[in-house]
């Protein structure tokens, strides 16, 4: 596609840190991305500039793939590693038998899922974890109708269960980490996470700010 990056995000960095340093080294008019991803998260995020960004919202209603690393028996309040542990249950009874059935029952259909608190989603025309960051009372957070359309266990080795989703847009990995804690009945939170798909673009045929900055 004219107009359009496929941006191998780097950890440490939130998607607009990615959207200010393109724009401002290339001196673009407009740039924008389709969907977005943690400061804590690497992979693809969709960028368009200029007559690209006309292209983004129907490319956020793409389906998106991810590998995802879950801590299962910590509770966390922003629901990954980056939060503060509020509850920790012993995990020594769980078995990855019960993890499939879980998940399994996530994805015989769509289902409601609540967005964490901490997240860029906008309530009432404020992003939530601005509110939660600066202890405002947070409004009621209304569930989203999303699919877990398929996943592929890769490893379950002490806590850490290493998965492969495929998922609607709108789906918050985080919250999918923190309910199947809750349907644990020990807690989880979110780990790590790599986009490896966002609709047509992949993480094989994605750049690195670096090497888009050198190859223009």
């Amino acid at each position: 596609m004219q107009n359009i990056y496929n941006i191998n995000k780097p950890k440490g960095w939130t998607s607009n840190d990615v959207v200010q340093k393109i724009k401002h080294h290339f001196h673009y008019k407009k740039v924008g991305h389709a969907g977005t991803l943690d400061p804590n998260a690497v992979g693809v995020l969709v960028i368009g500039f200029n007559e690209g960004t006309k292209l983004l919202s129907k490319l956020q209603t793409d389906d998106k793939e991810y590998i995802a690393e879950i801590q299962i028996g910590v509770e966390t309040n922003t629901y990954d590693i980056c939060g503060k542990c509020i509850a920790r249950k012993p995990t020594s009874n769980i078995t990855l038998h019960q993890i499939i059935e879980e998940l399994t029952k996530l994805k015989q259909g769509d289902y409601w899922q609540v967005p964490p608190v901490y997240s860029a989603k906008r309530i009432q025309g404020k992003q939530l974890y601005k509110l939660a960051y600066s202890q405002q009372q947070i409004p009621v957070i209304k569930p989203q109708l999303v699919r877990l359309f398929d996943f592929q266990i890769i490893e379950f080795l002490d806590d850490i269960l290493q998965v492969r989703l495929h998922v609607s847009k709108g789906f918050y990995i985080r919250s999918l980490a923190h309910d199947l804690g809750v349907q644990l009945d020990t807690g989880a939170n979110l780990v790590n996470l790599k986009r490896t798909r966002s609709g047509e673009f992949t993480i094989e045929n994605s750049i690195s700010l670096e090497q888009l900055f050198s190859d223009n």
